[in-house]
C-alpha cells in the first residue's frame, strides 16, 4: 500500500505541475494577444487619423503637408502590414492600388470605404452594421448631399443602391 500511496503522491505532483505550466502558458498567450491587439488598433487609428487630417485640411482650405502625410501613410502601411488582419490588408492594398492606377475618385472612395468597414469589422469581431452610406454621412456631414452623391455613384455602378 505504501508503493501505491507514493505513486498517487507523485502523480498528483506531476498533474499539479502540468496544470501550473498550462495556466502560465495561457497567461503568456493572453498577454501577447493583448499587446498585438493594442498595436493593431494603434495602426488602424493612425491610418484613420491621416485621412481625417487630410479631410480637415480640405474643409478648412488649408494646404496639407504632403511630405508629412506621405511619411504617416508609409508608417501606417508598415504597421498595418505587421498587425492588420488579412482582410484589412487586402482592402488596404485595393485602396492603395486604386490611388496609383489613375482610377476615378469614385472608385478610390469606394475602395477607401471598404477599407474603413474592414477595420471596423476587425475591431468589433465582424459585428458592425455601419454601411458605406453611414460613413459618407459621417464624412460629409450633410445627408442631402450624401443622398445626391449616393444616387450618382449608384447610377454609374460604383455602389449598389442599397444604403
Amino acid at each position: 500500500m505504501s508503493g501505491e500511496f507514493l505513486i498517487n503522491i507523485i502523480l498528483s505532483i506531476v498533474i499539479a505541475f502540468m496544470g501550473w505550466l498550462m495556466q502560465r502558458k495561457t497567461e503568456r498567450i493572453k498577454i501577447m494577444e493583448n499587446q498585438l491587439s493594442e498595436k493593431k488598433y494603434a495602426a488602424y487609428a493612425k491610418m484613420v487619423g491621416v485621412f481625417y487630417s487630410a479631410l480637415k485640411d480640405m474643409k478648412t482650405e488649408r494646404e496639407c503637408n504632403q511630405k508629412k502625410m506621405l511619411d504617416e501613410i508609409l508608417e501606417s502601411k508598415k504597421n498595418i502590414f505587421m498587425y492588420g488582419s488579412d482582410r484589412v490588408i487586402k482592402t488596404f492594398n485595393k485602396w492603395l492600388c486604386s490611388t496609383t492606377q489613375k482610377e476615378t475618385q469614385f472608385v478610390q472612395l469606394n475602395a477607401f470605404l471598404d477599407f474603413m468597414i474592414e477595420i471596423r469589422k476587425d475591431m468589433s469581431g465582424s459585428s458592425t452594421n455601419i454601411s458605406k452610406y453611414d460613413l459618407l454621412v459621417n464624412l460629409i456631414q450633410n445627408e442631402d448631399e450624401v443622398n445626391k452623391f449616393w444616387k450618382e455613384i449608384s447610377e454609374i455602378g460604383i455602389v449598389n443602391n442599397k444604403k
